[in-house]
């Protein structure tokens, strides 16, 4: 009775995480499409580019955090006859979408920044400094909303991501509004944009690779299948481990696929699987997928 107490409160806390983690990215896409419809309006009024360019990070946002608001639905999802490991992967799925469209914004970005950098224009710096300073609070508020969802994978790590470059570009987007009102520097405005640019490249491409490690099934990190093969062979009723496959199916859970050729003296294959997945989990190995052989594997070339 008390175990199934245990795993029942583990079942609750976990569907309680996942509510409370959709509840975060729903509220988070409305705050997101206030900063902006206000950003928009503001740079439009202001004829700041910086503003805009916000405006359109912040409208991707909006898309990204929905495409991880269903991912997560779908995550939950049982697996089923077709989907047989289930529907986490679709979490990684919209990374890699969050991250390919934040990246195809930028050059327009880059495009847009380059034409004004050559071409003076006019800019409200005191509508352009209020604007900013509403974003920033937004995109703050925001962060805080979805920082503990961001440690769990990489959806919503993406999903944090877009949302932290947004805070810094608006505080770069208040620093130049201050150097426009007092200097009269127009040109910071696109170099600003140029910044945000730069900064949002260099972070999504290293979410991106990680995303697609995952996609690809490479081996996690923090694990390496030497580590997986000592751990197997050092039990006394194995004498090798090999064909051994490593995998993640969100970037968090592992998975391990092996042959392992047993002793002579093995009188219980069922007690030689226990120990080795209990070895593997003590590992952090989630699900263990293993092939007990006598010599099989030595009598074959490609096995």
């Amino acid at each position: 009775m008390i175990e199934l107490q245990e795993v029942t409160s583990l079942s609750d806390k976990h569907v309680h995480s996942h509510d409370s983690t959709s509840r975060r990215l729903i509220i988070s896409v409305f705050l997101n499409l206030f900063i902006t419809a206000a950003e928009v309006v503001g740079g439009l009024l202001s004829g700041s580019l910086s503003l805009l360019s916000d405006a359109l990070h912040n409208l991707t946002d909006s898309t990204a955090l929905l495409i991880s608001y269903f991912a997560r639905r779908i995550a939950r999802k049982e697996r089923d006859s077709v989907f047989t490991y289930g529907y986490k992967r679709a979490e990684v799925v919209a990374s890699v979408i969050n991250v390919t469209v934040l990246l195809s914004v930028t050059i327009l970005l880059l495009k847009e920044a380059l034409e004004k950098l050559l071409n003076r224009y006019t800019i409200n710096a005191e509508l352009m400094l209020w604007v900013a300073i509403v974003g920033l609070a937004g995109n703050v508020i925001t962060a805080l909303i979805l920082y503990s969802g961001s440690k769990e994978n990489l959806n919503v790590r993406s999903a944090f991501l877009h949302i932290m470059s947004d805070a810094l570009s608006s505080v770069a987007v208040i620093v130049g509004s201050l150097l426009i009102r007092s200097f009269g520097w127009w040109f910071v405005d696109p170099l600003i944009t140029l910044a945000i640019v730069a900064y949002v490249v260099l972070e999504s491409l290293h979410i991106l690779k990680e995303s697609l490690k995952i996609v690809m099934q490479a081996v996690p990190s923090g694990i390496s299948v030497e580590e997986i093969k000592e751990a197997i062979e050092s039990l006394d009723m194995v004498k090798d481990a090999h064909h051994i496959h490593i995998w993640s199916s969100d970037g968090k859970d592992l998975y391990v696929e092996c042959h392992a050729t047993i002793t002579e003296n093995v009188k219980s294959l069922d007690r030689c699987i226990d120990e080795i997945e209990e070895k593997l989990k003590s590992l952090g190995v989630k699900h263990v997928t293993v092939q007990l052989e006598e010599g099989r594997c030595s009598e074959r070339e490609n096995c």
